[in-house]
């Protein structure tokens, strides 16, 4: 069933409603940081439509469908715990608190503020590469 822009805009609403802006923020994050891994292994393979791009980039031990679930939950794990760094990065920022503390999404819409969660994630994504590069 293809989705309406209303329906779309609803189904966040009783999202944001159930779990507050900081939960949608949590999971979005996730979600983006897990796609982009994807991504980013599945370019390593030069070939994009093989599920196997995940398996050849991590581990040659991958075997089994079992495995490559363990793998993806495991992976999906790790992407929530540097969501949840992200949000509380950007929770820091006084020009950004309000969207949480006040549930004022709409400041999303304002360029300035999508510019600063941009160069937030961004900062925030060097400093893992950094991380994983000293092997913390």
């Amino acid at each position: 069933m293809l989705l309406n822009d209303t329906k779309i805009q609803n189904n966040i609403d009783e999202f944001v409603e159930a779990h507050g802006v900081e939960g949608f923020f949590r999971v979005y994050f996730r979600e983006y940081l897990f796609q982009l891994l994807n991504e980013e292994i599945e370019a390593a393979t030069n070939d994009p439509e093989s599920d196997s791009a995940i398996q050849l980039h991590f581990s040659q031990n991958v075997e089994t469908n079992q495995e490559l679930e363990e793998f993806e939950e495991q992976l999906r794990d790790q992407c929530a715990n540097r969501a949840d760094e992200l949000v509380e990065k950007i929770q820091d920022q006084p020009e950004l608190a309000p969207i949480f503390e006040d549930a004022d999404v709409e400041l999303l819409e304002h360029e300035d503020v999508e510019e600063m969660i941009r160069n937030t994630m961004h900062e925030m994504i060097e400093a893992w590469e950094d991380e994983d590069l000293e092997g913390n």
